[in-house]
């Protein structure tokens, strides 16, 4: 449980920094430079650890990073702009924890006691009443926004289901089972190429990937919200989240992070002045006490 609250606070931290970030190199640019630091940090840490990351069901793990870090984390950035953070991100995190019970329950035959399910319920409850919202915008970019939020949601519970499958494989094996550091190297590979890949596609008809970069660049901070995106969302969170997934059902993680973006508003009020409102107050409460009965279910 330690692993996904930590991962719930590192990723908090993470949209946070995406925000600035994205704010100075554009949306792409900073979404495709967080990953490639993460590559190159979680890359040494492997390195000079002398891990072995390739293990029994690899696969899954790159496939894990495609579809979570990769086009889940697209769909996510796209939905955004149409139907506005609160439902992006309440579509996301309240749709991903039952995609991924009924997938894992499909592929491993997993389930949850009533005392873990109700206490998921809590949580994801508490995170509808703190960031429901009424969509933006017009309404066929709101329904592509709702399309891309839900595919968002996917990519997260495949990306989530991927990583007992691979387990299961090691467990299968006699194969011990690689830590979250080994894990989180091997889903960067599967979701670097296909952040890249769109990132050029995208790039093509807009001017390049430098096109988003405000100016004059503000040297002395933009860097730096980059990196420390990279760092607490894609490397070490994602270290902590695979740690987690070792340990818990994908389900029962995916609840318990899902309070992720009532971290992000205090975090973000902090950096931008932004007061969240007494919703937000509250769906907290909700939350944290859905956690708290989830730690003792």
């Amino acid at each position: 449980m330690a692993y996904a609250l930590l991962t719930a606070l590192l990723f908090a931290w993470s949209v946070t920094c995406a925000r600035q970030s994205a704010r100075h190199h554009g949306a792409d640019l900073a979404n495709l430079g967080r990953i490639l630091i993460a590559l190159l940090a979680m890359g040494l840490w492997v390195l000079m650890s002398g891990r072995q990351p390739v293990s029994p069901g690899w696969q899954w793990l790159v496939l894990s990073g495609a579809l979570g870090l990769g086009v889940g984390d697209i769909a996510l950035f796209r939905a955004l702009p149409r139907i506005g953070p609160g439902l992006t991100i309440l579509l996301m995190q309240c749709l991903a924890a039952p995609f991924a019970l009924v997938i894992e329950y499909l592929a491993l035959g997993t389930t949850l006691s009533w005392a873990q399910a109700s206490a998921s319920a809590i949580i994801l409850g508490g995170v509808a009443l703190a960031l429901g919202a009424p969509p933006e915008g017009e309404p066929a970019g709101r329904r592509l926004g709702v399309a891309l939020a839900v595919v968002a949601a996917l990519g997260q519970a495949c990306g989530a289901v991927s990583t007992p499958l691979a387990k299961a494989a090691c467990l299968a094996a006699g194969s011990p089972v690689p830590d979250g550091i080994s894990q989180g190297f091997m889903r960067l590979l599967g979701g670097v190429p296909i952040v890249l890949a769109f990132a050029l596609w995208h790039a093509r008809d807009s001017g390049g990937l430098a096109a988003g970069i405000t100016r004059p660049y503000a040297g002395s901070r933009a860097p730096a919200w980059m990196l420390m995106n990279g760092l607490a969302g894609p490397a070490v969170g994602v270290a902590c989240y695979q740690q987690a997934l070792v340990d818990l059902p994908s389900a029962i993680v995916l609840s318990v992070v899902a309070i992720t973006p009532l971290l992000a508003l205090p975090m973000q009020w902090a950096v931008e002045g932004r007061r969240p409102g007494w919703r937000v107050w509250l769906g907290g409460a909700v939350a944290v006490v859905g956690v708290v009965v989830l730690r003792n279910a």
